[in-house]
């Protein structure tokens, strides 16, 4: 039998449900803390809090890649949050997907993995009631997947890849908090990435714009796709702060069950 809950939300007026939402680097959370003035709280991991349509949001950047987010996971749990959503942006393996576009995964897994963690039923469908794509599966990947002819291989597995979404549904599962994962395309199926942006990585899981930048010396010739890649993961970021605002004043009125499952994949 499944359990129910009703968040602090509903059972205290004066007390906000409490929404965990992690995304891997500023850039992904910056259109949405400029629309509602977000104090930092934390640095380890780098913590921020507002209040939003009337739910406490608590956006943790974890650093990009799985074993941050495990991390920063572990010590935001601690927490007890009453739901977790995985956001940022992820790359897309299918054709159709368009920058922008946001998507919420059913199931999300490793990338080659059979083993699946389930985002949750309710959180899901409300995804879908706010303008959210629903699609089978997200991959998560331990490296940066750059080039279209990676993506396209990837994508008889999944339909957008990202590097984090795993890890956390996985812990909020062991924690008992109900989790989703919902991304914003950044890049299409047939994109290749211009440079390296995995040798431009720093300690903290964050991309650092001078290591960028000697590789556009080296190779001016990428500049073009350089900036339509920016320009797209901009636009993915703010279609995601605004779905984001939507989703959590829909959050706000909801009894959510306690369970979040892992699958097994078929």
């Amino acid at each position: 039998m499944r359990q129910w809950r009703c968040p602090p939300a509903l059972l205290n007026g004066n007390d906000p449900m409490k929404v965990l939402v992690t995304f891997a680097v500023d850039s992904e959370f910056a259109p949405w803390r400029r629309r509602h003035g977000f104090v930092r709280i934390g640095s380890a991991p780098a913590s921020f809090a507002a209040t939003i349509g009337g739910i406490h949001a608590r956006v943790v950047l974890t650093g990009m890649g799985q074993e941050r987010a495990l991390a920063a996971a572990r010590a935001s749990f601690a927490l007890r949050p009453d739901i977790c959503i995985s956001a940022g942006l992820a790359g897309a393996l299918r054709p159709g997907f368009q920058p922008g576009d946001v998507l919420a995964a059913r199931l999300v897994s490793e990338a080659g993995q059979p083993l699946a963690v389930a985002s949750h039923g309710d959180l899901l469908s409300e995804a879908r009631a706010c303008g959210a794509q629903v699609v089978e599966r997200f991959a998560t990947s331990n490296t940066i997947v750059a080039r279209a002819e990676e993506k396209r291989a990837l994508g008889a597995e999944a339909d957008a890849v990202e590097m984090e979404s795993y890890a956390i549904l996985v812990e909020a599962a062991r924690h008992g908090v109900p989790a989703v994962a919902i991304r914003a395309v950044s890049d299409t199926v047939d994109f290749d990435l211009p440079y390296d942006f995995s040798s431009a990585g720093d300690e903290e899981g964050r991309i650092r714009a001078s290591r960028v930048i000697w590789q556009v010396l080296r190779r001016p010739a990428g500049v073009p796709s350089l900036l339509r890649f920016a320009l797209d993961c901009r636009l993915g970021a703010r279609k995601l702060a605004a779905f984001l605002d939507v989703y959590a004043g829909s959050l706000n009125s909801r009894l959510i069950p306690v369970e979040s499952e892992l699958a097994a994949a078929t």
